[in-house]
């Protein structure tokens, strides 16, 4: 199938799992059959998540909780004390297995991630403190908007192929979609661990800086001149300390401070989309993290609603010549400690980002904080892939709530932007924005008042717009004009479409597309295929 097909809902209201109220969460929604990762790349740029199948976007200035996409450019993404503290302990961990007396009985220092990624330091005092249950109860599974129970239409896609071969073929020739590599096997699975990467420079093939004859000689004297009591001049410490920036250690470095006598090895392994499957190791971690974590209930706990959830994605799996070596689509890394499944990262792979979708964790090694391990990892991997695709630089965190002080916790990835929900440009997440963010929850974010929507929406550009009708591609325009209504062939569209109505008293849904079109965006509505019923 070569194009993007997707059932629009209009707007839904639900609970929200971050205030807890009832049907005040708005949101309009979309089940998407089959979707180009381009295509998502688009949609999660104005604004959309999604959630298995489902896809969403949030009406940020009506419901309760305006959720902002935030993005962190990776490749100018600066550790500070906390990531620092984190890699020190897991390294600590794997070369002598042991815990500090606070780690082996306080768990409240765990580092949890919502549905739609990222880490929650809930040891933090925005985030109100209290156990594992109580502060990461928020951003789970159930807090995110659910596909309404509507009937969603079956749809063949080799029956759709064979109706319209031309179009089909045509779109099989269109370089935005990717298509000139579709696998049918992979290569083995992308394998990272803690004692491979010792074994080389870094973990990205850069050799780990040493210090230089001349740097270890100034430390020497320095050492003899405190020990004598001499105060270090103002000239050497100025030198010392230049050294130690310019020996600033990278998130390579730090995942390559393992060796082959550690005590325990940690392998991340990147599953590709077509390798992916629900085993018992992964269920029963999923379902051991929502009890633990987020306090599910068991009854909801399923292999299926992992499979839902975790496992299917509407992501079409490509592998372009220009793009990553694993190509692009839905994969997990998997964190395995020795043999055991510890963890589990659910990512998107597109053409400008990795974006998060969840992460789910045995509580049993909260003390390695592996919600935020995790980001940093996920981070990691952004910057290796950067290397072959440049405009791959990008980690998609979900969404930014800031009037849930919890959820606050992914602008500490720095930097971070923000995504406006009108003219969807994006802004640097600062002090002066979040100030404005306390002050009112919803903000345009962009202050010049003349920037507009560059893809904006108009009554003019719905001739175009893409259709799935009884198995064929057409516009609205053919859609419209092939009505059985000989009286009035020449009339407008609109004037077409109201009669129609009237008399037969069927829905063109002239007006649900209007506004599909408005918050996909004109170029994904003309590119994308509505499917009407």
């Amino acid at each position: 199938m070569k194009f993007t097909i997707n059932q629009y809902f209009s707007k839904q209201n639900s609970r929200c799992g971050y205030c807890k109220g009832t049907k005040c969460s708005i949101s309009h929604g979309m089940h998407s059959y089959t979707m180009f990762p381009e295509d998502y790349q688009e949609l999660i740029d104005r604004g959309w998540r999604r959630s298995g199948l489902y896809c969403y976007k949030p009406l940020n200035n009506e419901t309760c909780c305006p959720c902002y996409t935030i993005k962190c450019d990776a490749l100018e993404f600066k550790l500070n004390k906390s990531h620092k503290k984190i890699l020190k302990r897991m390294t600590r961990f794997l070369r002598d297995g042991k815990k500090d007396k606070n780690e082996e009985t306080d768990r409240t220092g765990d580092f949890s991630k919502d549905a739609v990624g990222s880490c929650v330091d809930i040891d933090e005092d925005d985030c109100g403190g209290g156990t594992d249950k109580q502060s990461a109860s928020v951003g789970g599974i159930n807090d995110e908007p659910r596909e309404p129970k509507l009937p969603i239409p079956n749809i063949n896609f080799d029956v759709i192929a064979a109706a319209n071969q031309e179009r089909h073929e045509e779109a099989q020739r269109s370089p935005e979609h990717f298509d000139d590599q579709v696998p049918t096997e992979v290569e083995n699975p992308v394998i990272a661990t803690e004692t491979e990467c010792a074994s080389k420079s870094s973990c990205d093939g850069s050799n780990q800086q040493r210090k230089k004859a001349k740097t270890i000689r100034l430390e020497r004297r320095q050492a003899k001149l405190a020990a004598k009591g001499i105060e270090v001049s103002n000239c050497e410490t100025s030198a010392s300390k230049k050294q130690k920036v310019s020996q600033e250690k990278t998130l390579a470095d730090y995942f390559a401070d393992a060796s082959a006598n550690d005590k325990h090895k940690l392998q991340v392994i990147l599953i590709p989309p077509n390798k992916k499957h629900v085993t018992d190791e992964a269920f029963n971690l999923y379902k051991k993290y929502q009890l633990l974590v987020h306090n599910d209930d068991p009854n909801r706990l399923t292999p299926s609603s992992l499979e839902r959830f975790c496992y299917k994605s509407p992501v079409k799996y490509t592998k372009p010549r220009s793009g990553p070596q694993d190509g692009y689509g839905s994969f997990h890394q998997q964190y395995w400690l020795d043999d055991k499944l510890i963890a589990v990262g659910v990512i998107d792979i597109l053409p400008h980002c990795v974006s998060s979708v969840y992460f789910f964790y045995d509580p049993d090694y909260s003390f390695l904080s592996l919600g935020t391990y995790g980001s940093l990892r996920e981070i990691d991997l952004v910057q290796q892939l950067a290397k072959k695709v440049p405009a791959l630089k990008y980690y998609y965190m979900g969404f930014y709530i800031h009037s849930c002080p919890k959820m606050r916790y992914k602008g500490r990835l720095e930097p971070s932007y923000l995504l406006c929900p009108e003219a969807y440009t994006w802004h640097l997440l600062t002090d002066e924005t979040r100030r404005k963010l306390d002050e009112s929850k919803y903000q345009r974010l962009n202050s010049n008042t003349d920037a507009q929507d560059v893809e904006n929406f108009q009554t003019s550009d719905l001739s175009k717009v893409m259709l799935l009708y009884d198995n064929a591609y057409l516009t609205y325009h053919r859609y419209i004009q092939s009505l059985n209504i000989p009286t009035i062939d020449n009339m407008l569209d609109a004037i077409r479409s109201r009669i129609y109505k009237k008399i037969t008293g069927d829905d063109d849904d002239r007006d649900l597309i209007i506004e599909y079109g408005k918050l996909v965006g004109k170029s994904l509505a003309h590119r994308m295929l509505y499917v009407k019923t």
